[in-house]
């Protein structure tokens, strides 16, 4: 079964430019090998003294499998992540979007 959902993540706790160009690449190529680059837009942030990398879906994303696939592709983007930037904390939300 299928659902569309919204997808909004955070990476923080990045030191430097260094580490969040990292995470930008990482985060890159886990979108692309999941088929989701062309629907998920990634940016970079500064909160106060704080670097992150947001990234959030422009429109709702198709999900085939969505409890198995998510739980796969969260540990994924996970060990991927903290691999390159160990003390890096990933915020990641589905939401179902509203119906109008």
């Amino acid at each position: 079964m299928s659902i569309y959902l919204d997808v909004s993540l955070a990476i923080r706790g990045l030191r430097d430019e260094r580490e969040r160009a990292g995470v930008t690449t990482v985060l890159s190529d886990v979108l692309a090998q999941e088929r989701m680059s062309d629907d998920v837009f990634i940016r970079l942030v500064e909160e106060g003294e704080s670097l992150l990398v947001r990234a959030d879906s422009t429109d709702p994303i198709r999900i085939s499998g969505f409890s198995v696939w998510s739980q796969e592709f969260e540990q994924k983007l996970t060990r991927r992540i903290t691999a390159l930037v160990p003390h890096a904390k990933i915020q990641l939300r589905w939401n179902e979007p509203d119906e109008d």
